[in-house]
């Protein structure tokens, strides 16, 4: 193997690697279109009941 194809390799599975590591990076920071209603609960606790949507827990409901 000469010179020219062992460097020619190993820039190419450094650029693999780096867009395989893009890859996972983008996929840990992106949501499931099927997982979305489960995030924006999570992120919205709707147990409240100070609150209808869950927004703005700090208010107390007086009857």
């Amino acid at each position: 193997m000469n010179k020219n194809r062992k460097v020619f390799i190993i820039i190419s599975i450094v650029f693999i690697a780096f867009f395989v590591g893009v890859a996972i990076d983008m996929a840990r920071r992106t949501t499931a279109p099927w997982n979305k209603k489960k995030q924006i609960i999570r992120a919205f606790d709707v147990t409240s009941e100070a609150d209808s949507i869950g927004l703005d827990t700090t208010t107390v409901k007086v009857n």
